[in-house]
C-alpha cells in the first residue's frame, strides 16, 4: 500500500503538471498556426511557406544562415535564397573562410567546376565547408549576384587549421626573392607532413599551425617585408592570429576562443563593408555560418558575434536583418576529418516545438517556424523555455531526414 506521501506527491506531480500543459498549449497551438511547410523545385522554393519567407525578405539589408555544418539541405535551401534575393540587390556572400581562401574560392568558382576539384585534391580540407559538390551552384548564383570592384566572396573568419598548406603555397608565389621563396617551400613541405601525420594518427597537434612558434612567424615577416598593406603581411599574421585563437582553445578558454574568433571575424567583416560602401551606401549581403556566430543578441557561447553586428548594423541604416536558422532532426552530416556520421538531434528541440512541429517530422517537406508572431503575443516571461528560439532567430527551419554533403576526392 502507498503511503500518505507517495499518494500526495504523486497527485501534486500530476497537478503541476496539467497545469504546465494547460499554460503551454496555447503557445504550442500558435507555433503549430504559423509552422509551413517548405520544399524545392528547380532549385527554387515551394510549399505553403513561400509567400511568408519571401515577404520577410524584403525589408532586410541583410539575410543571416546559421546551418548546421555538413548537410545538402542547407546549401540548397541557400542557393534558392540567394536566387530570390537577387532581383532584391543582394550582391555579396559572407561565408565562415579566412579572406585568402575566400578570394581562391571565388576564382575557381569562375573559372568552374573542374577548377575547384582540382584545387581541393591539390590542397585536401583547404577550404573549410566548401570542399564538396553538392554546394557548386549554390557558389556559382552567389558569385552571379555581384558586380563591380568589390569581392562578391566575403571571407571573414581564421585561417581554418589545414588551410596553411595553399597559404604557403601562395607565398611562394608572391616571394620578394629567392630566399623567402625557399623559406615558403620549407614550411610548405612541413604543413603537408604534418597533414599526412594527421590522417595517420588523428593527432591535430601535428598540424602545421600548432607547431609554428613565435620565432617562425618573425623569421617570415623578416624574409617577406612587414609591409602591413602587402598580402604576405595579411597572410602571415593572419596565420599568427589563428595561432592565438587555437591556443586558447587548446587551453581550454572556450570562451576567450570565441571571444577573440568574434572579435576577429568582425573586424573583417567591417573591412569588406567599407569597401562596399563606396559604391552603395547599404550594401545587401547573405550570410552563411554555424548558427552560433549567426544569433542576434547574445550567442550561444554568449558573445555579441557577427550576427548581432549585422543587426546593429541594419538598425543604423533604418532597415532589418533577417536571421535563419537551419538543421536537421536526423539524418546523416559530412563531419570533415571526421567523415560521414549519422545523428538525431530530437532531444535538443525545445519540448514546445516539438509538440507543435512532431506530426511533419514524418514527411520530407522541410519545416519551417515563423518565430515573429511569437514575441508579441506572449511576451518574454511567457517565452522564457524558448527565449532564445524566439528572439535570437526569425525562421527556424528544420529537415527531417538530412543528407550528408559528398567531399570532393
Amino acid at each position: 500500500m502507498k503511503s500518505l506521501v507517495t499518494v500526495t506527491t504523486l497527485f501534486l506531480l500530476n497537478s503541476t503538471l496539467s497545469l504546465l500543459l494547460a499554460q503551454d498549449s496555447l503557445l504550442v497551438a500558435t507555433i503549430r498556426q504559423h509552422t509551413y511547410n517548405l520544399s524545392l523545385s528547380e532549385q527554387s522554393f515551394s510549399g505553403d511557406g513561400v509567400a511568408v519567407l519571401q515577404e520577410a525578405m524584403k525589408a532586410p539589408q541583410f539575410l543571416l544562415v546559421g546551418e548546421q555544418h555538413g548537410i545538402v539541405e542547407v546549401g540548397a535551401f541557400t542557393n534558392a535564397l540567394l536566387k530570390a534575393a537577387r532581383p532584391l540587390g543582394f550582391e555579396y556572400f559572407c561565408i565562415e573562410t579566412d579572406p585568402f581562401i575566400a578570394k581562391k574560392l571565388e576564382q575557381l568558382v569562375g573559372e568552374g567546376k573542374p577548377a575547384l576539384e582540382e584545387f581541393v585534391k591539390a590542397f585536401p580540407l583547404a577550404i573549410p565547408f566548401y570542399d564538396n559538390h553538392e554546394d557548386v551552384p549554390m557558389l556559382s548564383s552567389a558569385l552571379a549576384a555581384g558586380k563591380g570592384p568589390v569581392p562578391r566572396f566575403w571571407g571573414v573568419d581564421q585561417v581554418f587549421a589545414a588551410a596553411p598548406r595553399y597559404l604557403f603555397h601562395r607565398l611562394t608565389e608572391i616571394a620578394p626573392d629567392a630566399q623567402a621563396k625557399a623559406l615558403a617551400a620549407d614550411y610548405l613541405q612541413k604543413g603537408r607532413e604534418g597533414l599526412q601525420a594527421v590522417m595517420k594518427s588523428g593527432d591535430f597537434n601535428q598540424m602545421i599551425l600548432n607547431k609554428l612558434e613565435d620565432k617562425d612567424f618573425e623569421q617570415m615577416l623578416t624574409a617577406f617585408g612587414d609591409d602591413p598593406q602587402s598580402e604576405s603581411t595579411q597572410i602571415i599574421r593572419g596565420m599568427m592570429k589563428t595561432k592565438e585563437i587555437y591556443a586558447a582553445w587548446y587551453a581550454g578558454k572556450y570562451h576567450q576562443n570565441n571571444l577573440i574568433r568574434s572579435k576577429l571575424m568582425k573586424k573583417q567583416f567591417m573591412a569588406y563593408y567599407r569597401q562596399a560602401e563606396q559604391l552603395n551606401p547599404r550594401p545587401k549581403v547573405v550570410f552563411k555560418f554555424g548558427a552560433t556566430h549567426t544569433y542576434r543578441g547574445l550567442s550561444y557561447y554568449h558573445i555579441f558575434d557577427l550576427g548581432n553586428l549585422a543587426a546593429e548594423i541594419a538598425a543604423m541604416n533604418e532597415m532589418e536583418s533577417l536571421h535563419i536558422h537551419f538543421s536537421g532532426i536526423k539524418g546523416k552530416a559530412n563531419s570533415s576529418l571526421q567523415g560521414i556520421q549519422n545523428f538525431d538531434s530530437q532531444e535538443d528541440i525545445a519540448p514546445e516545438i516539438w509538440a507543435a512541429i512532431a506530426d511533419r517530422a514524418e514527411g520530407k517537406d522541410w519545416i519551417m517556424i515563423d518565430m515573429r508572431p511569437l514575441r508579441e503575443k506572449f511576451g518574454r516571461r511567457k517565452l522564457k523555455p524558448i527565449k532564445s528560439e524566439v528572439f535570437n532567430y526569425d525562421f527556424w527551419i528544420f529537415v527531417p531526414e538530412a543528407t550528408a554533403l559528398s567531399t570532393i576526392r
